[in-house]
């Protein structure tokens, strides 16, 4: 389900306009492939091939597919709601994306595959916008009452992954799953943020797979990816959370404290920080947890 909602019908609330004198600068949101990746490097310099670019870059023959499309519709909204339908709409008027959970992926990639979760559709999304010259953005929609997950549970995006287009007369929400219609906070995000979601998403299917045994080599690669989404956004909580468990399930206690501790610091509710480093303290003792104590014999 691909679906374009205007802000107003579910009440969101944007404090975009007016810059006072005395407000502090606002953090930039949106970046070109080329200062993206510029931006990316100061922050992990090392970075480089496919891992450096943008995750919304798009091919520009796919950009002006768009773009004729769009310009054949009405002005405002529904030019949004054409460039929605052109993801799902079958070939050759569309792209034919259809929505997975289960792949995350560059708008490049989901591109390749034919389907994509929020995350890949977004980018997408963006992608195009983008190239048309859009003020579109990545947001979260989180749910009000922020999910709790159990001990040791590597977080992927449980906050679910919208698009917005914010325009002098365009206010909208792009939604691909209906989920933001059950009660979600809309908050923006910067495409860096935007793509340390994606490094941690895909560094959680490492160890999250169920069609074979996780070795410690899925874990160590889980810790890069991690370490890495944390280099990206270091405010990103849930990735500090994951990286605590990667480090705790390879037995580097020090490093994983430090890494629960920059969760909590975060003030993260999402992967349980504080449990998990309770946890973690349990077993290190040799004392068998709380959970575990009630387990059957």
């Amino acid at each position: 389900m691909l679906r374009a909602l205007a802000a107003a019908a579910i009440g969101l609330s944007l404090a975009l306009a007016g810059c006072g004198a005395s407000r502090p600068a606002k953090p930039r949101l949106a970046y070109n492939p080329v200062d993206f990746g510029a931006t990316l490097r100061t922050r992990v310099p090392e970075l480089d091939g496919p891992l450096a670019r943008a995750p919304f870059e798009v091919d520009a023959a796919i950009v002006e597919r768009a773009r004729r499309v769009v310009m054949a519709a009405p002005r405002g909204q529904d030019r949004v709601r054409a460039l929605v339908d052109f993801l799902s709409a079958p070939a050759p008027d569309g792209l034919g994306l259809v929505y997975d959970w289960s792949v995350t992926a560059t708008a490049e990639r989901t591109l390749e595959l034919g389907r994509g979760n929020c995350f890949a559709l977004a980018s997408v999304l963006v992608g195009l916008g983008r190239g048309l010259d859009w003020p579109i953005y990545y947001a979260e929609a989180r749910p009000r009452r922020p999910e709790t997950h159990e001990f040791e549970a590597v977080t992927a995006v449980s906050d679910h992954m919208v698009v917005l287009v914010v325009a002098k007369t365009v206010r909208m929400i792009i939604d691909f799953t209906g989920l933001v219609e059950s009660g979600y906070e809309i908050q923006l995000i910067d495409d860096l943020t935007a793509y340390a979601h994606l490094v941690n998403n895909v560094s959680g299917q490492h160890v999250m797979a169920t069609d074979r045994p996780i070795g410690e080599a899925d874990w160590q690669a889980a810790r890069d990816g991690f370490l890495l989404a944390t280099r990206i956004a270091p405010e990103l909580g849930r990735a500090w959370n994951n990286l605590g468990i990667a480090y705790a399930r390879l037995g580097h206690f020090d490093e994983a404290r430090a890494a629960y501790a920059r969760a909590l610091e975060l003030g993260t509710v999402f992967g349980s920080a504080e449990r998990n480093l309770s946890l973690m303290e349990t077993r290190a003792n040799g004392a068998p947890s709380l959970l575990e104590s009630r387990l059957p014999k």
